[in-house]
């Protein structure tokens, strides 16, 4: 396996591709997980003749590596890793595009950057994505891995009964000064958050979280470091990076308040890919209950096929139980940036 990573860049007003957030260091994902149902002959013979795939991934470092390496074992082609947050991974793929020397093979990414290259993708439905709920699924993409706003704290600075149980509980002129959130300038998770808090608490939420002086971090694993170093006691995070830094023996502990965002990551093959069999059969493997197992371990994160399982990142059935999901409107938010943003800086400095 070959790997190449690159930084994402900062996202202005006029910008319009989200930077994905870089999450934590990877976590072992090589153990047993269920069997994957049959891909098409025709396709796995084709693809090893091709003997290789490019993946274009905004996933972090673990769960790209975990899944890459997961299906060289399986099948014995070889997989380029280009690891990239969401915004780098659109321009790159925009750039070879328009200068018609397409790349990639396979694509996982996050939203909104999914929908600026849907002109790029090809239909393709794997027979893999049969048990795989409607609502997950498109002709041109399948979400595989999911995961949600939360609330992070230092266990150490902060016991689990003075800790934020909701996000007006971040207003709290206690924690001023003393907490964190990820930049909205540099992910888009932010904004769908800034959104869901604002119609849940109306334009002054924003305001009084502004006048908190939270201190901004450009990646997840930045927000981690610095909750367990002390330089924060706390911070608005998700719930992969709380997961994989408490898996370390760090002091980290999390809440996910009743109402949240829910992210997701997807998986697409190109249409112009260059080994177009060894595309769907990563595809069909990266939707599979096995591969969902793998990147979801490997990650932290909720898997969408019912028969795999991550369970530290818990099941969205029984968390629905007790929260209400957001997930959100992209193409609105993509729209809306600009106004978004003033209204971040307005507040927030």
């Amino acid at each position: 396996m070959t790997t190449k990573s690159e930084i994402p860049f900062r996202l202005t007003r006029r910008s319009l591709l989200q930077a994905g957030a870089v999450a934590a260091g990877a976590l072992p994902f090589l153990r047993a997980v269920p069997a994957s149902a049959a891909s098409d002959p025709k396709v796995i013979e084709a693809a090893k003749k091709e003997g290789t795939v490019s993946l274009y991934s905004s996933a972090s470092t673990g769960p790209s590596n975990g899944i890459a390496e997961a299906f060289k074992k399986k099948y014995g082609i070889e997989v380029t890793v280009y690891r990239a947050g969401s915004s780098d991974l659109a321009t790159r793929v925009q750039g070879e595009e328009k200068a018609g020397r397409p790349q990639a093979d396979a694509l996982i990414i996050e939203e909104p950057a999914l929908s600026l290259l849907m002109p790029f993708l090809a239909s393709y439905d794997s027979p893999e994505r049969a048990e795989i709920p409607a609502e997950y699924k498109a002709p041109q993409y399948t979400l595989i891995r999911m995961y949600t706003a939360q609330i992070g704290w230092n266990s150490n600075a902060v016991k689990a009964d003075a800790a934020p149980k909701d996000w007006k509980d971040l207003l709290d002129p206690k924690w001023k000064g003393r907490f964190g959130s990820l930049d909205p300038h540099v992910t888009a998770t932010t904004l769908a958050w800034q959104v869901m808090v604002d119609e849940l608490y109306g334009p002054s939420f924003l305001q009084q979280f502004g006048a908190n002086q939270p201190k901004l971090y450009a990646s997840t694993n930045a927000m981690s470091q610095a909750i367990v170093s002390g330089e924060i006691d706390l911070g608005l995070t998700n719930s992969f990076g709380v997961i994989q830094m408490a898996e370390t023996g760090a002091p980290m502990g999390g809440v996910t308040p009743k109402n949240t965002v829910l992210f997701g990551g997807n998986v697409a093959i190109f249409a112009k890919a260059p080994h177009p069999n060894a595309a769907r059969l990563f595809c069909d493997f990266a939707c599979s209950a096995e591969g969902q197992t793998v990147i979801n371990v490997a990650g932290a994160t909720i898997p969408t096929h019912p028969g795999a399982s991550a369970p530290k990142a818990g099941n969205l059935a029984e968390l629905a139980k007790s929260h209400v999901f957001t997930q959100p409107d992209y193409k609105k938010i993509l729209a809306d940036t600009p106004k978004l943003l003033a209204e971040w800086e307005k507040y927030v400095r």
